[in-house]
């Protein structure tokens, strides 16, 4: 597939294979409508009358593929880059693998700050 003039071979490069073999366990089957949700503040941030990223302006600017049912969808996609939903799996994998790695950096940087305050060398 082809997305603003990239080919899949660019696309797909920052999604390592490995990430591909952890991004299709435990995958749920996208519902054919995205639903509403009933509690009031998630309304606010999922389902198709979601803030997006032009307020009331960016209705008709919002790209099919973006329904609203994924975390921080603002309906903002320049790049392409959620239209192949086997490579936004891959994307929403690797993501969450950086976050994890992000989180124990933080504590490796804190750590040794603790230990320091507390009184060891």
């Amino acid at each position: 597939f082809a997305v603003n003039g990239l080919t899949s071979a660019y696309v797909t490069q920052f999604a390592p294979s490995p990430v591909a073999m952890f991004a299709a366990f435990g995958r749920k089957a996208a519902p054919a409508k995205a639903a509403v949700p009933t509690n009031a503040t998630l309304a606010l941030y999922y389902g198709p009358d979601r803030r997006k990223w032009l307020g009331p302006f960016s209705d008709r600017s919002t790209p099919d593929y973006l329904t609203g049912e994924l975390p921080g969808d603002y309906g903002w996609d320049t790049a392409g880059l959620g239209a192949d939903p086997t490579t936004l799996a891959r994307y929403q994998e690797a993501e969450l693998i950086h976050a994890r790695w992000a989180m124990l950096g933080t504590v490796g940087c804190l750590t040794p700050e603790l230990l320091a305050g507390a009184g060891f060398p």
